[in-house]
């Protein structure tokens, strides 16, 4: 083990679109220390992602998957009557088991195992859910180096999930509720470290300018403007926000929802389902559906509140601080991550998830209010400097390699 000098880190993320776990991992390797770690990234990001984003550090892209023995073709499988259940389930579930393990697992491993070498790295730092992850588990130990497993999401409390989490030396957890998860899967207390995610303020400055926007949108300086962020899926809430839109457009004159992002992974049924609720609300006019942006600071900036529609638990979410960094209030469902983030009427408001008129009755009393909406944007802003700066994010994980390397 290394005892001075930089210590090489291997990043295993196995994510394959633009999402928070990359945005998140982006963050920390801009801030981390690189006079005692060396970062290597291996991932499945595409290759122009990452000459754009990650040309500071060493990155390696490896195909982890093959689309012949993907989710799909396991639902089509068992959705035939004599798989679907029983012991034709069982046995489909086995087979898809020691097939993936034999010949993805343990070729991917193997991979890992080599670039490691290369790298002679001290420490496997996983960027992702367990579940997905076995191939960076064998490789740390492989290698003989402790492996960090950085959780996102929430896992599956099953018997084996509980097996790989006993085979990481140390948890990340970016959330009270994480942790939970972690707690469940019979994790040590002592084993779990919560990090939460951050942000790079230089990517969110509320001076941005936003005249542009208006013209694109053909806004004008009276109207109000409230919105939703992220990706359309359905929990996190798109069409809960269009019902709470509908009231507040209804009560409050002047006023545009906007929902910015498009739909996840080529699923387009649930964003026409939004679009036809708003159809049926008759309130085309009223809504702008921006699709995928890469301006989100500006259209933040361009927004008097911002919504956080989730109907399940968010492992954290990252739209909360990038909102409160512009510092817009905001207004998020009473559960998850956003209970980690946020300071109820101090910072926004929270509200039950799945409840329309809740949320609609925050939203038209920050639009109502301007001088709480202001408020709450600079104790928002002050919040994120406090607990959600990429520089605090990287101290708090150098901490924890530090511990594990045993680096004075």
């Amino acid at each position: 083990m290394q005892k001075f000098g930089k210590t090489p880190v291997l990043y295993l993320d196995n994510t394959v679109t633009f999402g928070g776990a990359i945005n998140s991992l982006l963050y920390l390797l801009r801030a981390l220390d690189k006079s005692r770690f060396t970062p290597v990234l291996v991932t499945a990001q595409p290759e122009e992602f990452l000459r754009r984003n990650f040309n500071f550090i060493q990155w390696r892209t490896v195909r982890i998957k093959r689309s012949w023995v993907d989710n799909s073709m396991y639902k089509k499988i068992t959705g035939r009557r004599l798989f679907s259940s029983g012991l034709g389930l069982k046995c489909v579930n086995r087979i898809r088991f020691f097939y993936w393990l034999l010949f993805i697992t343990l070729p991917e491993a193997v991979c890992y195992w080599q670039i490691g070498r290369q790298y002679k790295v001290g420490l496997v730092h996983l960027n992702n859910i367990m579940g997905s992850q076995l191939a960076g588990i064998l490789a740390a130990k492989m290698l003989n180096v402790p492996c960090v497993g950085h959780l996102r999401d929430f896992e599956e409390v099953d018997r084996v999930t509980r097996l790989y989490a006993r085979f990481i030396d140390l948890h990340i957890a970016i959330s009270g509720s994480i942790k939970d998860n972690l707690l469940r899967l019979a994790v040590p207390d002592e084993k779990i470290v919560v990090v939460h995610d951050a942000i790079d303020l230089q990517d969110f400055d509320d001076t941005v300018s936003i005249g542009h926007l208006r013209h694109e949108f053909s806004l004008n300086d009276e109207e109000q403007l409230f919105g939703i962020f992220g990706r359309i899926v359905g929990w996190k809430g798109t069409v809960e926000f269009v019902h709470a839109a509908a009231l507040v457009i209804a009560s409050t004159p002047n006023t545009k929802a906007f929902i910015v992002g498009d739909c996840s992974d080529g699923d387009s049924g649930y964003l026409k389902v939004v679009k036809k609720l708003i159809a049926d609300y008759g309130l085309e006019e009223n809504f702008i559906l921006t699709g995928y942006r890469t301006d989100v600071p500006a259209l933040m900036q361009l927004m008097d509140v911002i919504v956080h529609a989730s109907i399940s638990p968010e492992p954290f979410g990252m739209v909360l601080i990038e909102a409160m960094a512009m510092k817009k209030p905001v207004v998020a469902t009473r559960m998850g991550g956003p209970l980690d983030i946020m300071l109820d009427e101090r910072t926004g408001f929270l509200v039950s998830p799945g409840n329309a008129k809740e949320m609609a009755d925050a939203i038209e009393r920050l639009l109502a209010d301007k001088e709480l909406a202001s408020d709450m944007g600079r104790d928002g802003k002050k919040r994120v400097l406090d607990m959600f700066t990429k520089e605090r994010y990287a101290r708090q994980m150098e901490d924890v390699y530090i511990r594990l390397l045993g680096l004075g």
